[in-house]
């Protein structure tokens, strides 16, 4: 090889690790993929973990009222990276919509702690778990 294209060659691989690396970083841990508040200061957020393994992501749904525990809703545990969502929030209606692209993918009433999974058509009123009293979405993340 000439010189300059091993200077190349090295470039690129370095440039690749790095991006390896950063990518597996920001994978690795549980994400915040969208949150929202609602005017009573509900807290909402789908978040993703890595799992390391063939299934690639858990995906769920949390939220909390003011000074509750974290309250738990399946997504997915076998979902592929979702690196974003939008939020609606209708403050008329007391509904946050999330959506994953264009289509919605989880509504939730907040007022009457009411879960809908469009994919599956599914409605779910309560939490189907309530999170350790000293969990939160921020310290979840490593």
């Amino acid at each position: 090889m000439r010189f300059q294209t091993r200077i190349i060659f090295v470039f690129l691989v370095v440039a690749l690790a790095v991006s390896l690396v950063l990518f597996l970083r920001h994978v690795s841990g549980t994400r915040i993929v969208a949150r929202a508040v609602a005017p009573d200061g509900t807290e909402m957020c789908i978040i993703q973990k890595f799992n390391w393994g063939a299934e690639p992501f858990t995906t769920s749904f949390v939220f909390r009222r003011p000074g509750g525990r974290w309250g738990w809703f399946y997504f997915d545990h076998e979902d592929i990276y979702w690196g974003t969502s939008r939020v609606v929030v209708d403050t008329n209606a007391s509904v946050a919509v999330f959506y994953r692209g264009n289509a919605p993918a989880v509504t939730f009433a907040w007022a009457t702690e009411t879960y809908t999974l469009h994919r599956w058509n599914r409605t779910l009123t309560g939490a189907q778990s309530q999170l350790p009293a000293d969990w939160t979405p921020e310290l979840s993340i490593r």
